[in-house]
């Protein structure tokens, strides 16, 4: 798998303090259905639990993905949004249903 990284992320995170991005799954609490909803869930830290993640170094930052997720052949980071609403983008991940 290839890792795009956009040159701002490094910058974007630097200016957090972080160099880490970690992938994986949060479920979405939603009454109108019979389970929760799962979503990807992006944050600017290392994993608690290292072994249930692949690692990869790209563009100044360590991409941390859960195993419980499917990537394919390419995953791009970038920066989107603007001013105080400015974040952290992932794609090329998918949740494994």
């Amino acid at each position: 798998m290839k890792v795009d990284v956009a040159a701002e992320v490094a910058d974007f995170l630097q200016a957090l303090g972080k160099a880490d991005v970690t992938v994986d799954a949060a479920d979405l609490d939603n009454s109108s259905c019979v389970s929760q909803m799962p979503e990807l869930r992006v944050t600017y830290n290392p994993p608690l639990n290292r072994n249930r993640y692949s690692h990869f170094e790209a563009g100044g930052i360590t991409l941390h993905v859960s195993t419980f997720l499917s990537t394919g052949d390419r995953v791009s980071v970038s920066v989107s949004g603007d001013g105080p609403l400015k974040k952290i983008k992932v794609s090329g991940i998918h949740l494994i249903m």
